[in-house]
């Protein structure tokens, strides 16, 4: 049993580790520019991302293990207001404030989740990935408007719901919700929209860890200023943990599986669409370093949660 949970660790942790090397060794033998792996991050939210977004809600099973989500959003907003207030004065980077406006659930909390919980017990965390984005979102059309503009609540709202990862999203839950779903299932049809979506979603870890790679650099003030964030990040979260937790007893029928969901998001990197978002290559690097520490921060606590549930 302890060798199969070790086997299942490095299972989830090595390709990380692979596709994070491969973009460091990309970057020293300059096999692609700073151009080609904006266009693979483009890549991957015009295109992979909305697919897992729109599974994630389609299969999902909504009930009062969903109110809980419904936290996220409100705790969020406190550390997305943080990052455009006080993060930039801290850290001057225009993609700074999205650092403190999502985890990255998709790409490495639900795979970890799974492996301490199992399949059946993914949409815990999964509700927690979906609800995130009433913060993301907005925050994504702020840091994405033109140079020089200030994105007014008009055209927050217009990017959002023009967004590809709105609509696929809203197309799941209107799908799941209306029982077209099961019936697409009981005529075969499920199996076939599922493969598709998910063939469509299945490069995302490997280009978002290998960018990340090929961004990533302590070297020099780099290192200071990454393992700023990175403090910061943390102290912020585990507050933001804290009052989560608190606020569930609030809500009858809580398993101890969102729970520990929310203690694993606590600790979960900021979202590694982050660099994508910056503007100059010091944003790229600084951001791609944060994401790169706090990933071996969170493979740290996921251990030790491992042995604790073991």
């Amino acid at each position: 049993m302890v060798m199969e949970k070790i086997i299942s660790v490095i299972q989830v942790v090595l390709p990380i580790i692979c596709c994070f090397f491969l973009g460091l060794c990309a970057r020293k033998k300059a096999i692609f520019s700073c151009e080609d792996i904006q266009s693979f991050q483009r890549f991957v939210v015009k295109f992979c991302l909305p697919c897992l977004l729109f599974r994630s809600c389609l299969t999902a099973e909504i009930g009062i293990q969903s109110l809980s989500g419904l936290i996220l959003p409100v705790l969020l907003t406190f550390g997305a207001v943080w990052g455009f207030r006080v993060g930039r004065k801290w850290f001057p980077y225009h993609n700074i404030p999205f650092a403190f406006a999502c985890k990255e659930t998709g790409m490495l909390g639900i795979p970890l989740y799974m492996i301490l919980f199992g399949a059946e017990a993914a949409f815990h965390i999964g509700i927690l990935d979906v609800t995130q984005a009433f913060v993301a979102f907005p925050v994504i059309a702020i840091l994405s408007a033109a140079p020089g503009t200030t994105a007014s609540a008009k055209d927050v709202l217009g990017r959002m719901f023009k967004s590809p990862l709105l609509l696929f999203s809203l197309a799941g839950l209107f799908l799941n919700l209306s029982g077209i779903w099961n019936w697409m299932q009981s005529v075969g049809m499920g199996g076939i929209v599922m493969e598709t979506v998910s063939y469509i979603a299945q490069p995302i870890s490997s280009i978002m860890l290998f960018c990340v790679g090929f961004n990533f650099s302590l070297k020099g003030d780099n290192r200071k200023e990454v393992l700023r964030i990175v403090a910061v990040h943390c102290t912020l979260f585990v507050i933001l943990g804290l009052l989560f937790q608190g606020a569930l007893f609030l809500l009858p029928g809580v398993s101890m599986m969102t729970r520990w969901a929310v203690l694993l998001y606590t600790f979960l990197p900021n979202s590694f669409l982050v660099p994508g978002l910056g503007r100059t290559e010091k944003d790229f690097t600084i951001t791609s370093g944060v994401s790169s520490v706090m990933t071996v921060i969170c493979l740290a606590v996921f251990c030790v949660i491992a042995v604790i549930v073991s």
